[in-house]
């Protein structure tokens, strides 16, 4: 089955591609490669709502769709601590309030992209976070559920996202099992897990048992190899992940997210979709030998 493909727009800024400067620049080679869509920052308070809708109607005008809002959680992202899981009340509510500006932003989309959301601390503690597991799993679960009937509310998904133990908790939130133990905890139809390829090599099993363990709530993908490389450059077996996203019947969207890139942006963005279709082709090739040997 062919699988739609999405470009994060920030990972592109560190070799010069930034959209908010120069947006035809940076979305014409995404949209002459083929891409199905672009992940837009989300950050309503440094985006002005007049810039933010042009670069979304120059994407729209391309062919260009946003199925997500990436969420700036991390210290070095954000500017300031924003940490849905801090043992800080005031902390998670500065984090929250920011998630809901997000919210109200993809609301105001005709097709409302889903908004992604990571428990991140302002500084990582190796090899465990000092805060206690409950003390982190209680405040991210109330965060989370906030967000969530906010997003309700206004025709919004949110999805998890697990990050490594070196970039986050070390010790929390570094799995897809644990996203889906939340997800059952906050008891809402609109919360999803996003699975990371390069975090997922690092914290979870096998990639393919990971997807398939996601199931029907997997509703995103940030796509990299094991090496946070182009696909095909590391380890991951993209015709084993190609063959379970088929299998579980996904329907969302693998947004590229190769960090750095390498050799450059724009050979990243030309060279991995040609390769993602290729494993496409070559999965139902393999298909209809099995079926005819059959």
């Amino acid at each position: 089955m062919p699988h739609k493909y999405s470009v994060i727009l920030c990972t592109l800024v560190p070799d010069g591609a930034n959209v908010w400067e120069n947006p035809r620049e940076v979305l014409e080679p995404i949209a002459e490669a083929g891409y199905d869509g672009i992940d837009m920052d989300a950050e309503p308070g440094r985006i002005s709502e007049k810039q933010f809708k042009e670069v979304q109607d120059l994407a729209s005008s391309m062919g260009l769709k946003v199925p997500a809002l990436v969420g700036a959680w991390a210290l070095w992202h954000a500017g300031e601590e924003r940490d849905l899981a801090s043992p800080d009340a005031a902390v998670r509510e500065r984090a929250v309030a920011y998630a809901k500006q997000c919210v109200d932003l993809a609301a105001t989309f005709e097709e409302p992209p889903l908004f992604e959301i990571v428990p991140c601390p302002a500084v990582s503690e190796y090899p465990r976070t000092n805060v206690p597991y409950g003390t982190l799993s209680d405040g991210f679960l109330d965060s989370t559920v906030q967000i969530a009937k906010y997003a309700k509310e206004r025709g919004v998904s949110i999805a998890i996202e697990p990050v490594n133990r070196f970039e986050a908790y070390a010790g929390f939130m570094n799995t897809i099992p644990e996203v889906m133990d939340t997800i059952e905890r906050a008891g809402m139809d609109n919360v999803y897990a996003l699975a990371d390829f390069f975090h997922v090599c690092m914290e979870d099993g096998p990639i393919t048992d990971t997807l398939r363990r996601a199931g029907d709530r997997l509703a995103h993908i940030h796509l990299a190899d094991s090496n946070r490389q182009a696909p095909g450059t590391g380890h991951i077996d993209f015709l084993d992940v190609i063959r379970t996203l088929n299998d579980i019947q996904y329907t969302g969207y693998m947004a590229l997210d190769s960090v750095p890139c390498l050799p450059d942006w724009r050979t990243l963005v030309g060279e991995t979709l040609p390769f993602m279709k290729q494993m496409e082709r070559t999965t139902a090739l393999q298909d209809k030998i099995a079926a005819k040997a059959g």
